[in-house]
């Protein structure tokens, strides 16, 4: 089988797979938490806005959700629950096993678990977009609603501290810049949580590798709070863009490069474990 038939089965795979993911449970799944985040984060914004009258630029929400570590804890764990049965090596694929080699299909797989994470994250982009609709505009530059709040209005700025972005996340990019890296690192984690989710089911140990994965996530998203001097060891830190800078100063606490280079190392050990596991487990063996 030549490069160009091994990547032909690696789409297949993925495709044969995301297409028995469609459901309209998975969709009823993706739409609870967009309505869970916009009724405790976007609407909160868009009241304070219409209160003071000032403007939100239209990416803020998410930039907001994606930079905050109790915030973002929703899109990590909603991509578990999607992905509860990966990778399905049940004998329904025994079609894919016999028309590729296992690593093949492992990659099909990922694959189809990295495509799969793309959608969910466009799914909350387009909802906050939605959900913030004509109380927004589109800029290149912060709202004055992150930039002038504290100094007009201290009083309502103080009671509602958690629907604003820090002065470091905001000193280090613009909405569509931030947007771009917290999707991006946010893609990185995914691929983590896949491996994870992938080498506990290859070992038979299915609800484990769920448990595993949630718990790195929400212990992760914790620990920025409650542990800061170890929170940097576990993946979910690296993939908050907010928590990379001071608060105050805006000075970098760990560059992106470096949280791209932990994701790079960390998912080529796992991949390797994963190939090893993929070789030896049985199809129809779902853990």
């Amino acid at each position: 089988m030549n490069k160009k038939q091994k990547i032909r089965w690696i789409f297949c795979v993925a495709g044969m797979a995301f297409r028995k993911w469609i459901s309209l449970k998975n969709f009823l799944i993706l739409l609870f938490a967009a309505i869970f985040l916009g009724e405790y984060v976007y609407r909160d914004m868009i009241s304070v806005a219409q209160l003071t009258h000032l403007q939100i630029n239209m990416l803020e929400p998410f930039d907001l959700v994606m930079s905050f570590q109790f915030y973002i804890l929703v899109i990590p764990l909603v991509f578990c629950v999607l992905l509860s049965g990966f990778p399905d090596n049940s004998a329904n694929n025994i079609f894919a096993f016999s028309r590729s080699n296992r690593v093949m299909w492992l990659c099909g797989q990922l694959l189809f678990g990295m495509l799969t994470g793309t959608l969910c994250i466009l799914f909350f982009i387009v909802t906050s977009l939605l959900w913030v609709g004509r109380n927004g505009v589109f800029s290149k530059h912060w709202s004055s609603f992150m930039t002038d709040m504290y100094a007009g209005f201290p009083e309502i700025y103080a009671k509602n501290d958690r629907l604003f972005l820090e002065s470091g996340t905001m000193s280090h990019g613009t909405p569509i810049s931030v947007a771009i890296i917290c999707v991006g690192l946010m893609l990185c984690y995914f691929m983590v949580l896949l491996q994870i989710l992938c080498f506990f089911h290859l070992t038979g140990h299915k609800k484990m590798g769920m448990f595993v994965a949630m718990s790195v996530t929400v212990i992760g998203a914790m620990s920025v709070s409650f542990f800061e001097k170890i929170s940097w060891l576990f993946p979910m830190t690296h993939a908050i863009f907010g928590v990379h800078f001071d608060k105050f100063y805006a000075q970098p606490k760990c560059k992106i490069v470096w949280s791209l280079l932990y994701f790079l190392v960390l998912n080529i050990l796992l991949f390797a474990e994963n190939v090893f596991q993929v070789k030896k487990c049985r199809i129809g063996d779902n853990g």
